[in-house]
């Protein structure tokens, strides 16, 4: 064996042969079993003389962790060379394939995967590439600097795939820090990422770590105060970032005690803001007038220190000032006081003076601004959520018509409306008087956020008061949908958001100063607490006109819509047309229109029921739950108020309203809406939408205005049609049995056979106990009208329930079809002997149906085949008789092929055998 090792090999490198490599991979393998005789040896002795019989001398203890990997053997070395040589002149497949060579024969070899993730990263298949970059940094778990580059490179390729590049970023600052915890990079990295992922308490512990050994980086405070902001428990974590910010300012303010940085006036802002998100305004007041003091350049007047009960040391004039007998009035500069305040700062300090009561001192913060339309705007831009909570201060001391005015603007801002400032701003035209923009408001913040509870509940108020009841209802009966799915959440759904409660603060900008405009501006929120954006809806969209406009506003409004309504229809037609012609891609188009108009017509209660129409908007419990809040308690019983007085009238008033035009709706007839629900609901059938197809056969099912016998045909039919795209059996039986009772016919029972042979499914439905039941009784049913003079003759009264119900019914004929559906029913589920009844009945019908005859044949044939047969060869001979028939009949001419017929009694003699 140590021959083998000592024994230097002498050759060319291109004299390589496949039997070298192979001597190659033996001496390794030899090595690799050395070494383990040693360790193994030395863990279990710890005899030091063993080691140096094998080492030849002593060492000291090694270091701990994984060894060093060994050095490619030759002929990896030169596939490593040629992978190189290919990467380089361009050639990525050639490259590929031989670095996937490499892996094969070793897959620990680290250049190999470094290698393959450039070659991915030059395909551009991003993701392969970073696992590639993952798997070589595990091969060298201590090299740091590989767990980083993975980690950006997750980060800068963040947009393929959000979540997962995330985990694999903080997988890889985690695989860092065990190699190095002192690493700060990693450490911010590590933090950044957990920011991102909605991990703020795992964040906010890292810029902790940091902080000790960095106490005065001023980006790394800051970040700790946007985490703890962001986080659930702010009252818990705020504190930290306080004290954080206390340290920065402290050092600041000894390194320059007369003047500090202009460009700290910003992190002043946010300084202060950390203590008013925790209750502590008078402290954030006394904070702000401090650091501005000293940020001005009057660091030396620290007696202001002893005036928290106003801000007269920021007025304009000197009026107040001078009755303080520290203040020197003619020694001091004018400009560094008054307007030497920053304008956000003053507003801040108004706000605080309205939540400490102290409205007369925010009031005078207010007058010394003095701003006209266009400066309240600018300011507005640079610092909405301020202008936010300033307004709604001033809605809480009662001054809606001052608060009126800083809502317009925010409402002016660019982006989407946001539907905290339009409920705000609805209920100061409410205090105002002012009904008809109230309305325009609250129906604007339904519009921007479809779960809006107190929009909702404002509006329906407003209506109950301007007796429009129905509308107070459905609106009532909204917001208890969107009540009940809000307590299911917060047991387990995050899915669910309502944008109008005080969490919308992170709407118009969550966190500190201009950190909460960029995220209002930009839509950001922490990952992982986003909504899907795909998520069906609690409520449905519906159009709302406005109830409380002018006369001829709404007039106008109203004819805007129908002419909006006819234009999609004939949009619909014409796509549809297309469509027909080839044009596929012009599907999704016809779809999103279609679903506009359904939608529409689904919206209008005239056309529904209470009960169907409130089950369109997702109120199916109106019991309202013990622990609810006092408005929800209220909210429940305007909903109860309502549905006495207003449900049992708005019923009758919707089918006299149904009933006045007969005939159409905004200038389409009926029909045409009909062959829109049913063509709509294909179409979502063909997509694979199975539910949304449903409810759109059920909402034409339930409308008033499809209730006759035809449109009930031609809904089950379409019903059918998308059971059998999705092939869905239950379905199928379902709809099948529906057609059978509304019309007990033989083409009922012949769809019923259709639709389970045209569902690609198992026969489990076909053959199902609901569907014998139901067909036996069709069977019963039409014995008992042929036998009820026999019956009564005999005295059999208990009968005659059934038997007059029987003569009710369409027709009292026997059906072939009826007696061969059953009959295949019970053959499917291998009740032979109980088939060969129905079928021996119908042959007395109608004794030269070939069909009759074949499943004469096969069920004699298969009862004779089972074990528990009785007399097997009588069967098998009645099975040939009928069989036997069923030939003769084909050489008569009586329908279908002979071939076929010759195909069928070879595959069953076949059988027999």
């Amino acid at each position: 064996m140590s021959r083998f090792q000592d024994e230097p090999l002498h050759r060319n490198p291109g004299d390589a042969s496949d039997s070298d490599s192979d001597l190659e991979e033996l001496q390794g393998d030899i090595a690799k079993f050395d070494e383990s005789v040693r360790e193994f040896l030395a863990s279990h002795h710890g005899s030091a003389e063993l080691r140096h019989s094998f080492r030849g001398g002593s060492r000291g203890r090694g270091a701990r962790g994984p060894r060093k990997a060994a050095k490619p053997r030759g002929d990896i070395t030169a596939r490593l060379s040629k992978v190189n040589q290919a990467f380089l002149s361009g050639d990525y497949d050639q490259a590929l394939d031989l670095a996937f060579e490499v892996i094969r024969i070793n897959a620990e070899t680290h250049q190999a995967w470094t290698t393959l993730s450039s070659i991915f990263r030059e395909r551009h298949e991003l993701d392969r590439a970073l696992s590639a970059m993952v798997y070589a940094a595990h091969l060298r778990p201590k090299d740091v600097s590989g767990w980083l580059k993975c980690a950006t490179f997750a980060l800068d390729t963040i947009e393929d795939d959000e979540d997962r590049n995330l985990h694999t970023a903080r997988l890889c600052y985690s695989a860092a820090l065990r190699t190095d915890t002192s690493h700060i990079e990693a450490r911010l990295g590590k933090a950044a990422v957990c920011h991102r992922q909605g991990h703020l308490a795992a964040a906010i512990s890292e810029y902790k770590y940091v902080l000790k050994r960095r106490p005065h980086d001023l980006d790394l405070v800051r970040k700790l105060a946007e985490a703890c902001v962001d986080s659930k428990n702010a009252t818990a974590a705020v504190p930290s970032a306080i004290q954080a910010y206390g340290q920065f300012f402290d050092f600041e303010m000894s390194s320059r005690p007369q003047r500090g940085r202009d460009d700290l006036w910003h992190d002043v802002g946010i300084f202060v803001e950390l203590f008013a998100s925790i209750g502590q305004h008078q402290e954030a007041i006394r904070q702000l007038k401090a650091l501005s003091r000293w940020l001005i350049g009057r660091a030396i007047e620290q007696f202001w220190d002893d005036w928290q009960g106003d801000d007269r040391e920021w007025d304009v004039d000197a009026l107040r000032r001078s009755a303080v007998c520290d203040f020197d009035g003619p020694s001091s500069n004018p400009g560094l006081y008054g307007n030497a305040l920053p304008e956000d700062l003053r507003v801040r300090l108004a706000t605080y003076r309205f939540k400490l009561g102290h409205e007369a001192e925010a009031l005078t913060h207010l007058n010394i601004l003095g701003w006209d339309e266009g400066h309240m705007q600018e300011f507005i831009n640079d610092f909405p959520l301020l202008a936010y909570e300033l307004a709604n201060e001033l809605v809480r001391c009662g001054r809606q018509s001052l608060a009126v005015h800083y809502y317009r603007e925010l409402r002016r801002l660019p982006g989407d409306a946001d539907p905290a400032v339009l409920l705000q701003l609805g209920r100061c035209y409410l205090a105002l008087g002012e009904q008809p923009g109230a309305e325009e408001c609250f129906l604007g913040a339904i519009d921007a956020d479809e779960d809006s509870i107190e929009a909702r509940i404002e509006l329906a108020n407003m209506y109950e008061k301007a007796r429009e009841g129905e509308e107070a209802l459905i609106l009532a009966a909204e917001a208890m949908a969107l009540r009940e799915a809000r307590v299911q959440s917060s047991s387990g759904d995050p899915g669910f958001k309502d944008s109008s409660a005080p969490s919308q603060r992170a709407k118009l900008g969550g966190g500190p100063a201009r950190r909460r405009k960029l995220r209002a501006q930009t839509g950001e929120k922490p990952s992982g607490s986003s909504k899907d954006a795909s998520q069906k809806p609690v409520v449905p969209r519906r159009y709302r006109p406005r109830r409380l406009a002018a006369p001829d506003k709404r007039l106008q409004e109203e004819r805007a819509r129908a002419f909006k309504l006819s234009s999609q229809y004939e949009a619909v037609r014409d796509l549809k047309q297309q469509i027909a012609a080839g044009r596929h891609d012009l599907v999704p188009a016809w779809m999103a229109t279609s679903k506009e108009l359904v939608d529409d017509f689904r919206s209008l209660k005239r056309f529904y029921t209470w009960d169907k129409y409130l089950y369109f908007l997702g109120s199916k419990h109106h019991v309202p739950a013990p622990d609810a809040e006092p408005e929800d308690s209220e909210l429940s019983q305007m909903y109860e108020r309502l549905s006495r007085s207003i449900a049992p009238h708005a019923d009758q008033l919707g089918r006299e309203a149904a009933s006045a035009n007969p005939n159409a709706h905004r200038g389409i007839s009926f029909e045409d809406w009909l062959d829109l629900f049913l063509d709509y609901a294909v179409g979502l059938a063909v997509a694979h939408r199975r539910v949304e197809a449903y409810q759109i056969c059920q909402a034409a099912k339930d409308s008033t205005v499809f209730q006759s016998s035809e449109h009930g045909f031609s809904i089950y039919v379409a019903w059918s049609v998308c059971a059998i795209y999705n092939n869905d059996e239950e379905r199928c039986v379902t709809v099948a049995r529906h057609l059978m009772r509304d019309g007990a016919t033989t083409d009922s029972y012949r769809m019923f056979a259709l639709l389970s042979r045209l569902c690609q499914s198992p026969i489990a439905w076909y053959t199902s106990g609901p569907a014998q039941k139901f067909i036996l009784r069709q069977i019963k049913a039409i014995d008992a009208s042929h036998a009820s003079v026999w019956m009564q003759r005999q005295g059999h009264a208990e009968l005659s329930s059934s038997t007059s119900a029987a003569n009710n019914s369409p027709g009292t004929s026997v059906d072939v079809c009826l007696l061969m559906l059953y009959g295949h029913i019970l053959f499917t589920s291998t009740s032979y002997a109980y088939s060969l009844g129905y079928f021996l009945r119908a042959r007395s019908l109608d004794p030269t149906n070939p069909m009759i005859n074949l499943s004469l044949g096969l069920a004699y044939v298969h009862y004779g085949l089972k074990r528990q047969s009785a007399n097997r060869q009588y069967l098998l001979l009645q099975g040939q008789a009928f069989l036997s028939r069923y030939l003769e009949l084909g050489q008569k001419g009586q329908g279908g092929s002979m071939a076929e017929r010759f195909y069928n009694r070879f595959v069953l003699a076949i059988r027999e055998e």
